[in-house]
């Protein structure tokens, strides 16, 4: 199940694996997600700010639809 659009900020990316994390910007609990969350950029660095939505998965959190900001 998808969630409403939040934000945070990217704390760490790796193109070579294809993964990262995301510190939501409420202080949540950070975020990973995979590269293949990215959307309307080819990748997002650390320090950017982006959009997205959680998706749970069993007892996994996930981001899903990351974009730019």
């Amino acid at each position: 199940m998808r969630s409403i659009l939040r934000a945070g900020t990217v704390i760490s990316f790796d193109p070579a694996r294809g993964s990262g994390v995301i510190a939501p910007c409420g202080g949540e609990e950070h975020v990973t997600f995979h590269g293949q969350a990215v959307r309307f950029v080819d990748f997002v660095r650390q320090g950017q700010l982006v959009i997205y939505a959680i998706e749970r998965a069993d007892a996994a959190v996930r981001a899903v639809e990351v974009r730019p900001a």
